[in-house]
């Protein structure tokens, strides 16, 4: 992904369309991108508290997008059954070693030639910033409902240490983060209902508005 400059991004600003980026894997250009889009944007609503927040938040999306996509490749790599329950637990301990082992991106070159993307859309208004991140790797039968259990239990924590204590997941990571973007919000004060995953038409999709105050 090429760096973008501020002045391309205050020349979105001004013309209140969409932003989107097409990205297959996590690279230094896109942080510094995001970080970059987060400050502007963040600076013309005058909400610049939240914009190292909203990073953390958007960065663990965009993560979530390129993991389920390589992991889709990783099982087809080692001709496992992502629908088998029993293969997937094998496969998901494999994975999850590939992960910490730091060879994760290994699946971007992969990923780009069959076209699994992570789409990240971003609009603004004087009511609203939304976030659009989207991959088109359909969640397996159960993993849609450890998110909805990690939204749930969030709203009863405001510390994420309390919550991987109490009720951390051994097995994949995104129960966690997705706890924390819940724990983020609550403690800035916005509406964690505003913060939505679900699936259609081929894509996992996550949605989040920030409502914009006036005065």
């Amino acid at each position: 992904m090429e760096p973008l400059q501020r002045s391309e991004i205050e020349a979105w600003l001004e013309k209140k369309s969409p932003l989107e980026i097409l990205v297959y894997g996590a690279s230094k250009n896109l942080d510094e991108n995001l970080v970059q889009i987060l400050d502007v944007l963040t600076l013309k609503y005058k909400i610049t508290n939240l914009s190292a927040i909203l990073f953390t938040i958007v960065k663990d999306l965009i993560l979530n997008g390129f993991k389920a996509n390589f992991k889709r490749l990783f099982f087809q790599e080692n001709q496992l059954d992502i629908q088998s329950p029993a293969d997937y637990e094998l496969g998901v301990r494999m994975y999850k070693s590939l992960i910490l082992s730091g060879r994760g991106n290994t699946f971007e070159p992969l990923a780009r030639e069959k076209n699994l993307y992570v789409r990240i859309k971003i609009e603004h208004s004087d009511t609203q910033i939304k976030f659009d991140i989207r991959n088109n790797s359909m969640l397996v039968r159960g993993e849609m409902q450890k998110i909805r259990n990690s939204m749930l239990h969030a709203q009863n924590y405001n510390d994420i240490m309390e919550y991987y204590i109490e009720r951390g997941d051994n097995s994949e990571g995104e129960g966690i983060g997705i706890a924390l973007c819940i724990i983020l919000l609550k403690g800035e004060g916005l509406p964690t209902d505003q913060f939505r995953i679900y699936h259609e038409d081929g894509e996992t999709i996550a949605q989040l508005n920030i409502p914009i105050k006036k005065g």
